[in-house]
């Protein structure tokens, strides 16, 4: 059976509302009545009910965290983050995966609704702006993580991404390469969209044309970098080297390499994104950027954690511009992909 606070009250021998004042520490309460309160609570293991904190305040302690794919090691380290800093701050989670289609985001989104969640984490689609269209009507509050919209108003963490691209392009430029191909994400995505920029700029300060045959786009998975790569690969005049946006899409560049008969760094040099933690424990160590994936979660959740313990709503944030816009800066992580030694 669920001990309740009336059961505390009857084994302290006191009143429901000093069982109250004790456990919300509020109130008028003698030392020693709060005392005998905690500690008949602690005997019996009783727990708060969430369902009766939630109509007295007007708060579930409760965040809905919406990913694009919850089996990629980047998130894995965001909800790390996450958790880290709700569970400290006493707020539990829903986990939602989109798998990058809007219309099931749209479905997870109107179920924790119901649930009457106090706010989100979320990575939107970026197909279409239905989602972030959604929450700002129902005002909930929310925070992006590691993708966003340049015009839409809300607080976002994120990377720096087009100085990530540029990065990882210079790399290969001051190398010697000048056929330098680059395996893209889907082009809708600012992820996507400005480590291309980033590739470009690196470019263009060093007068290399941008060749259009050497850009492809693919999912940021294997199967998408194997995809891009073998496009890549197939062409008269292949790329010396390419720039894979992530990681895994750089794994699936090593894995069409091998089918081709293409070593890596000898034939090819290859530089990732992200700096997973396989990438450092493949045949050949990736050349990478890295960025604290665990620390923007545990960032935009404190930034949620914040805005809802002040009361904020969606509505109030966005009629005071009071959002927040946080870019956390990249590093180059050179390892022998790359053609360079540790």
């Amino acid at each position: 059976m669920r001990i309740t606070i009336h059961d505390v009250a009857r084994a302290a021998g006191v009143s429901v509302t000093a069982v109250s004042r004790a456990l919300n520490n509020k109130g008028e309460l003698s030392p020693e009545k709060r005392a005998r309160v905690l500690a008949a609570a602690e005997q019996l293991g009783y727990v708060p009910s969430g369902v009766a904190r939630a109509l007295v305040s007007g708060q579930t302690k409760t965040l809905g965290v919406l990913v694009t794919d919850n089996t990629s090691p980047v998130y894995a380290e965001i909800l790390r983050g996450i958790e880290e800093a709700a569970l400290g701050a006493g707020f539990s989670l829903l986990f939602g995966n989109s798998a990058d289609s809007q219309e099931q985001a749209l479905r997870w989104l109107d179920l924790v609704h119901a649930k009457h969640v106090d706010g989100l984490l979320l990575t939107p689609v970026q197909t279409d702006r239905r989602d972030v269209e959604r929450l700002g009507a129902w005002g909930i509050p929310f925070v992006m993580l590691l993708r966003y919209f340049v015009d839409v108003p809300c607080d976002y963490v994120v990377t720096d991404n087009v100085l990530a691209g540029y990065l990882a392009t210079r790399h290969l430029v001051e190398t010697g390469h000048r056929r330098i191909g680059h395996v893209g994400g889907p082009p809708w995505t600012s992820s996507g969209r400005d480590r291309f920029l980033g590739y470009q700029r690196a470019l263009l300060e060093r007068s290399i044309p941008l060749d259009a045959d050497l850009v492809t786009c693919d999912s940021f998975t294997i199967g998408g970098g194997a995809r891009a790569a073998e496009a890549l690969l197939r062409q008269p005049n292949r790329p010396t080297a390419i720039f894979a946006s992530t990681d895994l899409q750089a794994v699936g560049v090593l894995k069409c390499a091998r089918s081709f008969g293409l070593r890596v760094p000898e034939d090819l040099a290859l530089v990732g994104g992200d700096d997973i933690e396989l990438a450092e424990f493949l045949e050949v160590p990736l050349t990478t950027f890295h960025y604290p994936a665990r620390d923007i979660g545990r960032i935009g959740a404190e930034l949620l954690i914040a805005r809802i313990q002040d009361g904020m709503n969606q509505v109030d944030l966005e009629r005071n511009d009071r959002f927040k816009r946080i870019v956390v800066d990249p590093k180059l992580i050179v390892k022998k992909s790359c053609g360079c030694s540790d």
